[in-house]
Parts: C-alpha cells; structure tokens; sequence
C-alpha cells in the first residue's frame, strides 16, 4: 500500500502543481509531502519534478511516471470496487470536453443527473469547440461531432447530427424564391467561420445523391453559431447551422427550414476514447449513462 499511497501523492503534487495543496489536500505536512516525493526520486532513482524557487516542471521520467501512473490507480481503484460490488458508490474524478453548444443543449441534463446519482464522482467538464488530444489532455474521453472517427481510438456513437438551412418567414416572403442550391447566391448569407466567399456543400436526394458546391457571398461570419440563429430570427439572411441548434427556433415559427431535400448525410456524434488507456468504472458508467439517455430519446 505504501508504493500506492506514493503514487496517489505525486499524482497529486502534479495536477494540483503545489507540494503544499497537494500536502493540504492530503491532511499532512508540507515536509511530509516533500519527504514522499524525495523517497519516491530515490526509489525510481530518477528525478520526477525539477523544482526552483520560482517554478517545478515534470521530467520525461515524471511525465511517463504520472501517465503511466494514472492507469495503475484507476485499475486498482476498478478491482476494489469490483471487490466490493461497488456498483452504486462511484468515487473518483471523470474529465472530458464536449462541443459548446451541443454539449449545453443535449448533455447538461444528462450530465448533472448522473452527478445527482452519484455525488462522490467529480465531473471535470470542458465546454470547448476546440479538437483536443486526450492523451495529452488527460482526458478519460471527448463528444465529437464527426463523419469519421480517429482510428487510433473507441468510439461509441451517441445519436447523429444534420445541418439546416434556415431562414425567417418574413425573410422569405419578401426576397426571391429558394427552390435551388444555386438561388442563394440572390440572398443574404450568414456564415459560420470568417469565409467571405465560402462554398456551401448540398446533396440532391435527401443526402443520398449527388453532391454539389454553391460558391456565396458572406453578409455576417460569426464562429458563434448561437448567433448566427439569432440573425436568422432577425430576418438578416439564411443560415446553415446544425439541428440541435435550429431545433427550438423551427418548433416556434421563428425559422423555416429551407432546401430540406438537398441536405448533407448525417454525422455521427460519439463519444471518443482511447484505445491504449484503462477505463476506470465510473467512467464507463457515464459512457453507458450517456448512451442510454439517448437511445431513450430516440424512442
């Protein structure tokens, strides 16, 4: 238990990046913190941290020993659950990152339900379109939006995505007729991304058929696609944004959908993981959590 006990220390010292939080966090001495982590350079016989007066980093030995670190206490942590048949006493900490705003209209409910469940697990979520690398993030798992999945991880899908192409009523009943692709170049676009002349992909056949590209002209570019909706609402212009963002503006009247049978094939969103890293039990509990929700939802 001693080498465990260690482990859990230093593991400490680096995500909290203090050897007094992490000793604070741990209930003992600063000295005794730093006692542990010198017994532990001595035993591994290979510096961990270097530490100045003014800041510490990881070596590459405290880097591997950490990350390799972080799998051996979760796989014990899972074995003595596992023991104790700890199905409903879930404790530990769970990071990921979700896209924005997918993450805040489809995940938030299921998120804080299964912190209600289970209160000793700390969900430690990053709301962020950004792509990120989980290994090097330390993440146990990402949402990504996406028609191919990274082949060097695990992906579960969770449900599938389209984009809308939308516009106000009134927008529509005062300016010319969309009937084609090729009728928006005599409308306002408003664009996701700072492409002034972006090139919108369509698909004849309900996605099934051929796919074709319409060169615009940008009359707003925002990367907020939330805002994008409220243009819309607006009546400044036809927007193309995902349905998860469209959905409520359509079910109140605000938006109509537009071009509907020249749509892109769907895109999976799935939950990412990788292939090389031990899943404690409470992470796989959220993964099964979360695609249960919305295979319900799908019913």
């Amino acid at each position: 238990m001693g080498q465990l006990e260690d482990l859990r220390a230093f593991v400490q010292i680096v995500e909290l990046e203090s050897i007094g939080k992490a000793a604070e966090k741990a209930g003992i001495a600063k000295s005794a913190m730093s006692r542990k982590l010198r017994l532990l350079e001595e035993r591994m016989q290979a510096a961990l941290i270097i530490r100045t007066t003014r800041q510490w980093s990881l070596t590459e030995a405290g880097r591997q020993y950490y990350e390799r670190g972080l799998g051996v206490l979760a796989a014990y942590d899972e074995f003595e659950a596992a023991v104790r048949d700890d199905d409903h006493d879930l404790k530990g900490e769970i990071r990921l990152s979700v896209p924005l705003y997918f993450g805040q209209l489809a995940l938030t409910e299921p998120l804080l339900a299964f912190t209600q469940a289970h209160p000793d697990v700390h969900l430690n979520v990053d709301y962020n379109d950004r792509f990120v690398d989980l290994l090097a993030e330390h993440l146990d798992f990402v949402i990504r939006i996406t028609t191919l999945p990274d082949s060097s991880h695990i992906a579960r899908r969770l449900c599938q995505t389209e984009h809308r192409f939308c516009a106000h009523p009134d927008y529509l009943k005062d300016t010319a007729v969309i009937k084609t692709p090729e009728d928006l170049k005599e409308h306002r676009i408003l664009q996701y991304g700072y492409a002034k002349r972006p090139k919108w992909k369509f698909s004849s056949g309900g996605g099934k058929g051929k796919a074709l590209a319409v060169s615009l002209k940008a009359n707003l570019n925002s990367h907020d696609g939330s805002f994008l909706v409220a243009a819309a609402e607006q009546g400044l212009g036809v927007c193309r944004v995902p349905d998860f963002l469209a959905k409520e503006s359509i079910q109140r009247g605000d938006l109509v959908e537009i071009l509907p049978q020249y749509k892109l094939p769907a895109e999976g969103v799935y939950v990412v993981y990788p292939a090389s890293k031990h899943l404690p039990q409470r992470t796989r509990k959220l993964m099964d959590f979360l695609i249960t929700h919305f295979d319900c939802a799908q019913d």
